[in-house]
């Protein structure tokens, strides 16, 4: 099921930096959870954190689909302007922010090939975010609840899509 697409302002923007703050001790976690991430771009940041390791009321993020039905989120997302970023990091308590390589993950000078996406895959499961980033690389943004923590995971892309 998909939902509408976020953050217009993304499209086509390139990613500068990939930070991430509180990551899982174990990093070869597959795939990797960590409290908050920041894809940050030309002009925006996509500010995304797990409200339960950082906010006192522990909701998520909530949008309107087309139907005039709630898409909520398990996590909160935000877009803020590339410059007023360090500003909005302080959300995470002081947690340390770090910049993350990994070849799995998107990397600096990746292009967003469309805004950020609301998808799910049946009733059961959360809302999650899709990122696309060119014609087989996708990634969904997460929530584990395991590790009450989010993740980035890569999506299959066949020749069908």
């Amino acid at each position: 099921m998909r939902g509408p697409y976020l953050f217009p302002a993304l499209q086509n923007q390139v990613v500068t930096a990939l930070r991430v703050c509180d990551p899982a001790v174990t990093s070869s976690a597959k795939p990797m959870h960590f409290g908050a991430i920041a894809l940050q771009c030309e002009r925006h940041a996509l500010l995304c954190y797990s409200p339960e390791r950082y906010l006192l009321y522990p909701y998520g993020s909530t949008f309107g689909l087309f139907n005039g039905a709630q898409a909520i989120l398990p996590f909160r997302a935000s877009l803020c302007e590339v410059g007023d970023l360090e500003d909005w990091l302080p959300i995470t308590s002081g947690a340390h922010w770090s910049h993350h390589l990994d070849q799995e993950l998107p990397m600096r000078g990746d292009a967003l090939t469309e805004a950020p996406q609301l998808v799910r895959d049946d009733e059961k499961h959360s809302w999650q975010l899709e990122l696309r980033f060119s014609a087989t690389r996708r990634f969904r943004l997460c929530r584990s609840y395991k590790h009450r923590r989010l993740q980035f995971v890569p999506v299959e892309v066949g020749p069908a899509n």
